[in-house]
């Protein structure tokens, strides 16, 4: 066991629902706790599941285990966590280390092995109970950029056993400076249904609050005129001591007249739920303008587990000529916390307003199933994968260049699918032999984007999970292999290392099986660079040794490169 001196830097005053242990666990690293990344915070389609702690932009720092416990789990992928590890803990709760450049010792040669018998890198093991046991503080591994990080850091997790719950790790005692208030930037009202508004529109309304130390207020102290039904949106973020990354803030409550009208809270949660997480922001905000507001609005089919204390789903039903204070609260796990006071004016409900009014020709109700269907498109929409009722819009558009369908656009890329839902296009013109290569793609920004897709009968049929413009489209060219240190005849002497990059550029990578003199050897892949790394051992042996890499795309084309190395 190591013994280890961990940076004491502030108390915080957590704020929490539920005791968890404070002094059960060590920090993961033997260097001063500093988060680019906080539990909850918000992500495309989920939220952050543990708190990433900075590393000094630096690979291979030492991983700790922190509490007694054995190695339950350890994923090796190509993108997500990279080389992660779980240990579990005697008091019920698991630990998770992600984006590890290497683990020890004992648990790489473990992992090597059963990469070998399953002849793949990507692995998901289970071990047994007593086969790897560390105590606390014990190296478990070495901290890395593997997967899709985003810049050399460690992603950490704290999980419930007995449901795999990720908890917010900072409730454990862990000691981050933090003296810092949330910071309001931006405050969004929004009238539900077309008989309310907000200065007299029936549309959301932007207001920039001017902030004075941890409270804000709108503009000469703005009263907003308003009728019928509204409710809030916020867009806020948390700065800790020592770092610029915005990162995502605990609680936000709403008080109307003093009252508690709404709150949500990031201590827990599934991760079934986490894409519900496009319910809560605004997602058309998001799409549009790439600037996430949480909304105090709860969806009918938002079937989130953060929101406690919530009236009428957040919703405020306005009284004529009533005036309300309405008062907005941000807090971080350490308990500062920063204020958004503003008034309201109920107005009477508007006969006449200003209405984008949707086309209503296809209800699609979120308590069943749902299906739109013509000659050229099938489209299933199951009531789970939406988050309301909804008034379907579908158009069919001129063929792109390229494309073997008209272009079908279904509803509106800027609402959110939470589900999968099954689409069928109909190919046009498709010249004979091609249908294995077929695929829908999405469209966006000119650009085609695989959605996958089988052929049958005419007609090619995969599962997305986003509302946009989609056509058929066929992929008949073999990926890339370009080799980038090694060619034919070349010594391998001077090196530790085979690098080859693998590249496909529309159905995507299948699968590739990489061979040393007629073996299969371990390549690591490393998906957001393309990268396939050897890393030398006994199966290369003196003088000539026959490389030989295939791989195949999604749609079975398939590249080989061979060369003659020299050792």
């Amino acid at each position: 066991m190591i013994k280890l001196v961990f940076f004491i830097l502030v108390t915080v005053n957590l704020v929490a629902q539920e005791n968890y242990p404070k002094d059960a666990f060590i920090p993961p690293l033997d260097i001063p706790l500093k988060l680019s990344g906080t539990f909850g915070e918000l992500r495309s389609n989920h939220f952050h599941s543990g708190m990433d702690i900075k590393t000094g932009e630096q690979t291979g720092l030492n991983i700790y285990a922190i509490a007694d416990g054995y190695v339950s789990r350890i994923k090796v992928q190509s993108g997500g966590y990279g080389k992660a590890l779980y240990i579990t803990h005697p008091n019920g709760f698991v630990s998770v280390y992600g984006h590890l450049n290497k683990y020890n010792e004992e648990i790489n040669q473990w992992v090597i092995q059963k990469q070998y018998q399953q002849r793949s890198y990507e692995v998901d093991l289970y071990p047994m109970k007593g086969e790897l046991e560390y105590k606390q503080g014990d190296i478990v591994a070495y901290s890395g950029n593997t997967g899709r990080s985003g810049g050399p850091h460690l992603h950490f997790e704290i999980r419930t056993e007995a449901d795999q719950k990720p908890v917010n790790p900072l409730l454990f005692g862990y000691q981050v400076a933090d003296h810092t208030n949330p910071s309001i930037n931006m405050l969004k009202i929004y009238p539900l249904g077309e008989g309310s508004s907000v200065d007299g529109k029936n549309d959301a309304a932007d207001f920039f609050p001017v902030s004075n130390s941890n409270h804000s207020h709108l503009k000469n102290d703005k009263v907003i005129d308003a009728s019928g039904s509204v409710y809030f949106g916020i867009n806020t973020v948390d700065l800790f001591n020592g770092g610029l990354n915005k990162n995502g803030v605990y609680k936000i409550d709403v008080l109307i007249d003093g009252k508690l009208h709404y709150r949500h809270q990031l201590e827990t949660f599934a991760f079934d739920e986490t894409r519900y997480i496009n319910s809560l922001i605004d997602y058309r905000e998001y799409k549009t303008k790439s600037r996430r507001v949480q909304k105090t609005y709860i969806q009918p089919n938002n079937k989130l587990s953060i929101y406690s204390h919530v009236i009428n789903r957040g919703i405020l039903n306005l009284k004529p000529g009533k005036t309300y204070q309405v008062e907005m609260k941000v807090y971080d796990v350490a308990g500062n916390v920063s204020n958004l006071d503003f008034q309201i004016l109920g107005g009477k409900p508007a006969t006449e307003v200003e209405s984008k009014k949707a086309t209503k020709k296809h209800l699609f109700n979120y308590k069943g199933n749902n299906v739109f269907k013509n000659e050229s498109v099938i489209f299933e929409v199951p009531g789970k994968a939406l988050y309301d009722t909804l008034h379907f819009y579908y158009a069919e558009l001129p063929k792109l260049e390229g494309s073997f369908s008209a272009l079908h656009r279904l509803h509106d890329a800027e609402v959110p699918l939470h589900s999968w839902c099954t689409l069928s296009i109909r190919a046009d013109s498709l010249p004979k032999g091609l249908q294995p290569k077929t695929l829908i793609a999405r469209v966006e920004d000119d650009e085609f984007e695989s959605e996958g897709g089988e052929w049958n009968r005419g007609f090619v049929t995969t599962r997305v999970r986003s509302f946009g413009d989609y056509c058929i489209i066929v992929d008949t060219i073999a990926p890339q292999i370009i080799p980038l240190n090694i060619k034919d005849q070349k010594s391998l002497l001077a090196q530790q290392t085979i690098k080859v990059k693998i590249k496909d550029e529309l159905s995507g990578i299948r699968t590739y099986s990489p061979t040393l003199n007629g073996e299969w050897i371990l390549m690591e892949y490393d998906a957001k660079n393309d990268l396939l790394t050897y890393y030398f051992d006994n199966l290369l042996r003196e003088g000539d040794n026959a490389f030989k890499l295939e791989v195949w795309d999604e749609k079975n084309n398939y590249s080989v490169y061979e060369a003659i190395l020299k050792y």
